[in-house]
């Protein structure tokens, strides 16, 4: 039951170094397991994981924003980013070898600690969907707005920062409204939409090689 969930972002990062054939992601792999594994163990033994489902979408989306989403998202890469000596351009373009290790241990580990019983189709399947469409959007704006500094496009840096900013939030949302028991058939849909933009994103840009 649980193999879709542990190996779904590994199999994507495999697939991304070969495809990329770029050694230096090692780094960056190395540390997205090492932060994950520290973060799994501080919460393990310094935190209570089991918690009362909340009625509320409100503190819902709180929590999952605070401990499972952006609050990790964005730590992992502003730690990252103020440890590694590696240029700019390294930085933005290894975000996503980066994020998908750490939550390829830390999104499991979350599932897997907060159930007590059984599993749900949707923490099995559509979650891991969810973020590493969530990690590959992204990836895709960061490289873009790279691009775009270098060569001044300033409209295309705040579109890419807002799309950078919905993808890093939704996961939340979605997460809040299924604890709510909200519409499964539309959070299915909505999760399938969302994960299928970075797709399209992915094969232009390929195709355009």
């Amino acid at each position: 039951m649980l193999l879709f969930l542990i190996f779904l972002l590994p199999c994507a990062l495999l697939t991304y170094s070969f495809i990329s054939k770029d050694k230096k992601i090692i780094l960056p792999v190395f540390a997205g397991l090492i932060t994950a594994s520290i973060v799994c163990a501080c919460r393990y033994f310094f935190s209570y994981e089991h918690r009362l489902i909340y009625s509320s979408f409100g503190q819902n989306f709180a929590y999952y924003l605070i401990k499972q989403d952006f609050l990790p998202l964005l730590i992992v890469s502003l730690v990252y980013a103020l440890i590694s000596r590696d240029c700019a351009e390294y930085k933005f373009k290894n975000f996503f070898p980066l994020l998908t290790s750490f939550f390829a241990v830390y999104l499991p580990y979350c599932v897997i600690t907060s159930s007590e019983i059984y599993y749900q189709a949707y923490d099995l399947f559509l979650k891991p969907i969810i973020y590493l469409a969530m990690l590959t959007q992204i990836a895709l704006c960061l490289v873009n707005i790279w691009n775009s500094l270098t060569s001044g496009k300033i409209v295309f840096i705040v579109l890419d920062v807002l799309i950078i900013i919905l993808y890093a939030i939704y996961p939340a949302v979605s997460d809040a409204l299924y604890a709510i028991d909200y519409s499964f058939a539309l959070i299915l849909v909505i999760g399938i939409l969302y994960s299928l933009l970075p797709l399209v994103f992915l094969i232009i840009k390929i195709a355009r090689k």
